[in-house]
């Protein structure tokens, strides 16, 4: 997920903007989805994009949603 997530914030050219960016995987939280026609359970996966301009204060960033749409949607297939 956290490859992912770099190589879509690289393509997007946002890898410059954002400081630092963790993927966190929230194990103790389960998430309802649809597949098919039934029910899917699974944990969510958090994104933190930061940036920074002096490592010593930092505010969330805000990303395009064409670009999380992406993220999610490869972190859906392919994870």
């Amino acid at each position: 997920a956290d490859a992912i997530a770099r190589e879509e914030l690289t393509a997007a050219g946002l890898d410059r903007d954002i400081w630092q960016c963790p993927v966190v995987l929230l194990a103790d939280v389960r998430s309802v989805g649809v597949q098919g026609d039934g029910r899917t359970y699974g944990h969510p996966i958090v994104l933190r994009p930061v940036s920074s301009e002096d490592a010593m204060t930092a505010d969330w960033s805000r990303l395009p949603y064409e670009t999380l749409a992406k993220i999610s949607t490869r972190i859906t297939n392919e994870v």
